[in-house]
């Protein structure tokens, strides 16, 4: 009987952990912003066009096609691995070979142009007042873009 009236709070403890830990964390700690970083951090720019429901059903397509492609896939496998190469590297405090940096920098430019033609695909689903947004966006990216080089640039070396 003694180990019976110990093992009921040790038992009522766990199960209230574990509770506890199923319930969603509403504090400010937690991050809505990185929940979904892969998805979702463009979401203002899809709120600030107002694509319509229909849009939205053309771009969730184009996405999910282009994910689907054997090259797109391809070639964010081949960044990936590349990526990883050159992380290994330096994470063993070694110099990076240049065919590894190399590498890592073509396949990085094989997505980005990948990236651009679905760019174009979904920029083809839009108005012209919501690409006109888009435009005013980019431009405005840019222009952030360009003071950073310009600021890194422009100071003397520490």
């Amino acid at each position: 009987m003694n180990w019976q009236n110990l093992a009921l709070p040790f038992v009522t403890a766990i199960t209230v952990a574990s509770l506890q830990a199923q319930t969603p964390d509403a504090s400010p700690s937690a991050s809505p912003g990185w929940k979904h970083h892969g998805r979702g951090h463009h979401a203002w720019m899809w709120r600030k066009l107002n694509l319509t429901d229909s849009q939205k059903q053309q771009i969730r397509t184009i996405w999910q096609n282009n994910r689907k492609k054997p090259e797109f896939r391809s070639a964010l496998a081949t960044m990936l691995q590349a990526r990883q190469k050159v992380q290994a590297d330096v994470k063993a405090n070694q110099a990076v070979p240049s065919n590894d940096a190399s590498a890592l920098g073509a396949a990085e430019a094989q997505l980005a142009v990948l990236r651009a033609q679905q760019e174009n695909e979904i920029k083809a689903v839009l108005t012209p007042e919501q690409l006109q947004t888009w435009n005013d966006s980019q431009a405005k990216r840019e222009g952030f873009l360009q003071k950073r080089i310009e600021k890194l640039t422009s100071q003397p070396n520490s």
